[in-house]
């Protein structure tokens, strides 16, 4: 696996749009550039940043300005500065031969998936699976946030399962108690991490993209995690049988997947029936703390990590 070069201080972070832009979300995407410079980084944005609409602009517009920073050598590690829905057709239009002569971290959660799986799997470039948003909760950075700043400079950080979530998806409000699910019996194991949304990992399957099980072939043992925003439980069930025939979950040790952000069911089948159903022979931990509903795990795809669940757990990221 390429490691990118770890940041320090005055290290740049180049920001760019490569799915919607900002929107409506300025002040906190403000707060989270002054929490970012509060670290010692500087900041280099894109003109798409700043954008509103489905998309900062078109799939060859996207890429244009994410080539850009990765060719800048003044900047050291880049952030996809939002979610969305429509990264996956920007992928066509990167230079992959330009990426992978100039590895750098590539940042971000949800709809930047795309980008940071294909990186990885393709190219065998770690990246960070971590919220967008870096402008903390109610005013208050958390340490959550703490965490991740850890990890981009290079520290080994033990991340320990918070003792309280959101009842809601950006809610911003910690008052739920935080309870983890076990299907297949206890997890103690270690395996290289990758994962990422659910809903996007889907769309790579087939593609041109998918390189999925030569990536995993090259490791003994995988810990795969998903982020769950808004689908059913009828089609997670149907996307993790989907993965498994697949072969997507050969030398798999564990699977992570995250607090569902907007659940739903057609025939009122339970997100965890739904995964035991689909899941009869890895140990899962569902209710993770990873993806859309806070606080949030940092996880580096390609990475090697210790997971733990008995009564309280962690994951600590080895390299």
């Amino acid at each position: 696996m390429i490691i990118p070069e770890f940041l320090h201080e005055s290290d740049c972070i180049g920001i760019t749009a490569s799915s919607c832009g900002i929107l409506d979300k300025k002040k906190k995407y403000i707060d989270s550039i002054n929490n970012i410079k509060k670290q010692g980084f500087t900041i280099k944005e894109t003109e798409n940043v700043y954008t509103n609409g489905m998309v900062s602009g078109s799939s060859l517009q996207r890429a244009k300005q994410f080539m850009d920073l990765i060719e800048d050598n003044q900047v050291k590690a880049i952030a996809i500065a939002s979610g969305g829905d429509f990264l996956f057709d920007m992928l066509p239009f990167l230079d992959y031969e330009k990426i992978k002569n100039n590895p750098k971290w590539i940042i971000g959660s949800s709809d930047p998936t795309s980008l940071l799986f294909t990186i990885t799997t393709n190219l065998n470039i770690q990246t960070i699976y971590s919220p967008c948003n870096m402008s903390g909760f109610n005013g208050q950075m958390h340490p959550s946030l703490y965490s991740f700043f850890d990890i981009l400079k290079g520290k080994k950080v033990k991340q320990i399962q918070y003792d309280y979530c959101e009842k809601v998806s950006f809610s911003d409000s910690f008052d739920l108690r935080n309870e983890w699910t076990i299907i297949n019996g206890p997890v103690d194991c270690t395996g290289t991490l990758i994962g990422g949304c659910i809903e996007c990992l889907k769309d790579v399957i087939g593609t041109r993209f998918d390189h999925t099980k030569e990536f995993i072939s090259q490791f003994d043992h995988m810990i795969w995690y998903f982020d769950v925003f808004n689908m059913s439980a009828e089609s997670l069930y149907l996307t993790l049988t989907q993965f498994k025939n697949a072969g997507w979950f050969t030398n798999c040790n564990a699977i992570l997947i995250g607090k569902v952000a907007f659940e739903s069911s057609f025939v009122g089948l339970s997100y965890q029936q739904a995964i035991a159903q689909a899941i009869q022979d890895i140990p899962v931990i569902y209710r993770f703390d990873i993806g859309h509903v806070k606080p949030s795990f940092t996880m580096i795809n390609g990475a090697k990590a210790h997971v733990v669940y008995n009564q309280k757990g962690y994951i600590k990221i080895e390299d």
